[in-house]
């Protein structure tokens, strides 16, 4: 079993609709955090007044955000994304695609959109990454020991 938990070789690459189709890869994540995602819930629960729990599976809306330095070259298209969607005002379905070597294991998150975001970072001694949140209707998981970059994901899901 490999203890192997290295962040710094994992990849994302984000497709948008009309915008950038063919994708762009997610660049300079912040110093703590690349992306994080919310907890999910699987089962909707309650105890009858007889002390009888009955349950329920449930399915959510899956979250991610991505945290970016400002300085990164991504953060020219996450601009572009915010600015399209106000000037047509709309959105853009969004398509995620995360690699993560170091544990074999690739996601694809799909029918996303962009829920937050800013087109500028705040303004400190230095300035503050950038976080942009993603709200997903679907996440699939695969193994991706035998390749390990975020081209084999998109390969092995379209």
């Amino acid at each position: 079993m490999s203890r192997d938990i290295t962040a710094s070789n994992a990849t994302a690459i984000l497709t948008v609709e009309s915008l950038f189709p063919n994708g762009f890869k997610l660049q300079q994540f912040s110093t703590d955090t690349f992306a994080s995602t919310s907890d999910d819930t699987y089962a909707e629960t309650r105890m009858g007044i007889d002390l009888q729990m009955v349950a329920g599976y449930v399915d959510q809306i899956k979250t991610v955000t991505i945290t970016l330095e400002p300085s990164s070259p991504s953060v020219v298209n996450m601009n572009h994304i915010i600015a399209a969607s106000r000037s047509n005002k709309r959105i853009y379905l969004c398509q995620l695609l995360i690699s993560l070597p170091s544990v074999s294991r690739g996601y694809k998150y799909t029918n996303g959109v962009l829920k937050t975001g800013k087109f500028m970072p705040d303004i400190k001694k230095v300035l503050d990454p950038i976080q942009y949140t993603f709200d997903f209707e679907k996440v699939e998981s695969m193994d991706i020991s035998a390749a390990g970059i975020a081209s084999t994901i998109i390969g092995n899901f379209t």
